[in-house]
Formats: C-alpha cells, structure tokens, sequence
C-alpha cells in the first residue's frame, strides 16, 4: 500500500528519534509499503535559525529567510535517508524543489501553484522510500519559499493528493481532542472528526493541524490520521468526511483556543468614498490574515472592527501610513486578546447554542467583545484572565 506519513519537529529532534523512526519505516517497507516520508525541522531548529537571522538584521529580507529556513528540513531528510540506508532499505532525500513543489513568490507563506511527482514516482517504482522536506518550495523563477505555519503539513496531504493515497500525520499528542487537555483536563479524545470541523477547529487556534493541510484533505478526498509517534497503540483521530461518520445527539464537537489577537476597529466612515474597500485591499495586498470582522451603522456612515494575530498588527499600522489615501486614520489598536471558539456540525440542525453559550458566560460574569458564527461555529473574545473560566464552563455545559 501506497502511503504518506509526516513527522513533526518533536518527533526527530533527536538523532535517537530519527534512528528509531527509521527502523519503523523501513520495517514498513519491509512489509511491501511504499512511503513518502515528510519530516520537519529538528526541534526547535526553525527557531534557531530565526533568532540567528535577528542578530544579523531586525528586519530579515524574506526571500533571504526563506532560504536560511529551509536548511532545517533538509538537515533532517538527509539523516533520516543516511538512518534508512544504514538499516539496508533502500531511500532517497528531497528537497522541496526536487519533490516538485511549485509556489507562488509570497515569500514566508507561500501558497502551491503544483506538485509535479514524476520524481518522486519514479524513485518509488524503484523500489525507495522517498523522504522529502516539509514547508518548503520554490517559485517559476528559481527562488526558495516558505509555506508559513504548519507548512509540513500542508507538504504531506498535497503529496497524498497528488499520488492519490492515505495521509498520516505524526506529532507528540495522540489525539484530536474535544478541548486543549492543559485547560480542560476532562477533554475527550475524538476517535474521528469531520474536514469541516477539522478546518474550523483548526482555523480558530487549535493547534494539532494546520487549516491549509485540511482544506486540501478535503477538496482532494484525502483521509488524513493524526496520532502520537511510535505509539504502540493506534489511538488517533481520523479526519474524513462528514457523511462517513455517525454523528451523536450532540451540537457541539469542540472548543478552540487562540491566543494573541488584536482587535482593531476604525471610525465611523462613508461607504460611498470608497475608504472601507480601500482598507480591505491594503489589507489583501498587505497578506495580513483577518478573523472576526463586524461592521455597524452609526448614523449614515459605517464603524467597523477586525481581529487579526497580534503580530501582524505591526504591519498593518506600516501599511496604513505608507498609503498617502489612507495615511490620515486612526484605528484603535488593543492587543492581546483571546479567542475562544465552540465549533459543532450539530449547530446546523440544533438551535438554541448561542442563547446557552452566552447565558453560560453571564452566569461566570465574563465579558466578550466582537462575536462572529458560520453554520458550525460561534467565535468570541475575551480578556485572556478569563481564559480557563470561560473554557471549563463551556466544556461542562456541553458535555466535551
């Protein structure tokens, strides 16, 4: 059987990790599989090499980044090809442009234009376990980039998509759970979970997988395990989709946690003047990731707030100056909120969630400020004090 499996940084930060990786895999091989294996960086390589670049520059040229970045994954696949050798099985490293990763030129979160596999085929027709280096690419004119955040991920379910076989993702927790354990010690394992409430989940702080990798788990069918590295026991979540799961009695799946937001709201301002599209494609052209966006009437004009992570909020006060139009406003800027998530495909079929989740955080005395929902989620922020209140009380509310 034909299968992908990615490796996280905890997981090979050792060279003892690495070796014992190795012998799992090639035992696998051993049994007739044939393996793409996706590592990242070693530990915490990415931060090292990070903080290096910050010694020699406050503001690190991207491109240039992009390119000391993307050593840590390659340190890594060569070990593991050199541990596999040793072992007698027959294996080959990657590089991200070697494993046909095509980008566009968004340099530090690059997004794939394609994947072009006929290497990768042919080195697994012949026999080799292929092991390619996660989170990164390169552009049409040569140029090394970055996929951004979780970017290994994203590495594994587009080459699953592109050779047309399972996924699975392997880190140091064992499990999806219902809620952050550290938070809620009570939290349930989820044995299976849905790609929409994987991407919902993942998209409003929780942290086990990346959204991009699930959305393409998702637009390309692709069955995607998470669990804990070499664990004897398989206790995973598989994240497939929704109609392959029998759903229980229950509106609610799980709450994320997302730390470090910034809430940024505008004064009152004419739509017809053009001023709130103009902010909006600053924004867009500025890569600034937006979460909750509200807007209201005062008067015949228009107030509207975002959130945005607090460490893009930077960029966005650079960008707004650096715009002679929109050089002269002056948005309020508070940072360091958080938000908290509660994400359920029951919410579609169920009513009454908003009016329990919000009486459950007037009976704990907890402020919010903007609130946003889709069809299986509410979102709202909070003071971070009130983090592990808000979160406990929710969890027991909902049975999670």
């Amino acid at each position: 059987m034909r299968m992908v499996h990615k490796y996280g940084g905890s997981s090979v930060a050792t060279l003892d990790k690495i070796e014992a990786i190795a012998r799992h895999i090639a035992g696998l091989h051993r049994d007739g599989h044939e393996l793409v294996v996706v590592c990242s960086a070693m530990g915490k390589t990415t931060n090292g090499l990070i903080a290096m670049a910050e010694q020699i520059s406050d503001a690190p040229n991207k491109r240039e980044l992009d390119a000391l970045l993307s050593t840590g994954e390659i340190q890594t696949v060569t070990l593991m090809a050199m541990a596999l050798q040793k072992l007698g099985c027959a294996a080959v490293s990657m590089t991200g442009f070697q494993s046909g990763f095509i980008t566009n030129d968004v340099h530090s979160r690059a997004f794939i234009k394609e994947v072009r596999t006929d290497r990768i085929e042919r080195c697994l027709n012949e026999g080799k376990v292929v092991v390619a280096a996660g989170f990164q690419g390169i552009t049409e004119d040569g140029d090394i980039t970055t996929l951004g955040r979780g970017g290994s991920d994203t590495t594994a379910v587009a080459l699953a998509a592109a050779l047309g076989c399972r996924c699975e993702i392997y880190t140091d927790v064992d499990a999806v759970y219902t809620v952050d354990p550290r938070l809620y010690p009570d939290a349930r394992a989820l044995p299976r979970i849905s790609y929409e409430e994987m991407m919902e989940m993942s998209a409003c702080g929780a942290g086990v997988l990346e959204t991009r990798c699930v959305e393409l788990a998702k637009k390309y069918g692709v069955e995607l395990y998470l669990g804990r590295t070499l664990e004897a026991e398989r206790k995973g979540t598989v994240v497939m989709a929704q109609e392959k799961i029998m759903f229980e009695d229950m509106p609610v799946t799980g709450i994320s946690i997302k730390d470090g937001c910034t809430i940024v709201s505008f004064p009152p301002m004419e739509t017809a003047s053009g001023s709130v599209a103009a902010v909006f494609s600053l924004i867009a052209r500025s890569h600034i990731n937006l979460d909750i966006i509200n807007q209201n009437l005062v008067g015949e004009k228009i107030a509207f707030s975002f959130s945005c992570p607090d460490g893009q909020a930077g960029e966005l006060c650079a960008a707004l100056k650096g715009d002679a139009a929109l050089s002269a406003l002056r948005p309020d800027i508070r940072s360091g909120y958080t938000q908290i998530s509660v994400v359920g495909v029951g919410m579609a079929t169920h009513t009454g969630v908003a009016a329990k989740v919000f009486g459950v955080l007037a009976e704990e005395g907890i402020s919010y400020y903007q609130i946003t929902t889709s069809e299986i989620s509410i979102s709202f922020t909070i003071d971070p004090c009130n983090k592990s209140k808000a979160v406990g009380a929710l969890s027991r509310a909902f049975g999670l």
